[in-house]
């Protein structure tokens, strides 16, 4: 089985290689530059756009599956959370979503948002380190390493994975 994750970041492409190589075993996983064609730091609808067309985008590859992740913002209830949506699309046209879990966005980092800045950015100037977003990200910092960026894609993936695992039941 051959499948793209439409992005470079090792975080995402870690994260997809260990959760199909759980469900479907021997897998083949490369990761490609795709564009997202939304903003840097997609907020609301954006994000599950940027996940939806990088995982279009990444079926001209040939490929049986494409992973589209987009890391991005929503305000829900009042208050703004930092999220990954997952879409994963199979070689049919199938279609799979799913998010990773959400956590709040605190206002300083949003205030530094809010001035055109990346997460990843505003996350490397808080802790003095470079390329956050490539080991253990906003999340990682946030539980001071209890749940890393990773772990929190895996999720989203598996969650994306339902009509594939479960096609009986989605079909």
């Amino acid at each position: 089985m051959r499948v793209v994750v439409a992005s470079t970041n090792p975080v995402k492409v870690d994260a997809v290689k260990e959760v199909f190589s759980e469900v479907f075993g021997d897998v083949h996983i490369t990761g490609k530059p795709i564009e997202s064609n939304v903003p840097p730091q997609p907020f609301n609808e954006e994000v599950i756009l940027g996940a939806l067309n990088r995982a279009r985008n990444a079926m001209a590859a040939g490929v049986d599956f494409s992973v589209g992740i987009e890391g991005g913002i929503i305000k829900l209830g009042g208050k703004y959370y930092n999220l990954g949506f997952v879409v994963i699309m199979d070689k049919s046209g199938k279609i799979g979503t799913g998010t990773s879990g959400w956590f709040e966005c605190p206002e300083k980092v949003l205030a530094e948002i809010r001035k055109g800045k990346e997460l990843g950015t505003v996350m490397d100037e808080m802790i003095g380190e470079k390329d956050v977003k490539k080991k253990q990200g906003a999340i990682g910092v946030f539980t001071k390493g209890r749940v890393t960026r990773k772990e929190l894609y895996k999720h989203g993936i598996y969650m994306a994975l339902c009509p594939f695992i479960s096609r009986e039941v989605f079909e």
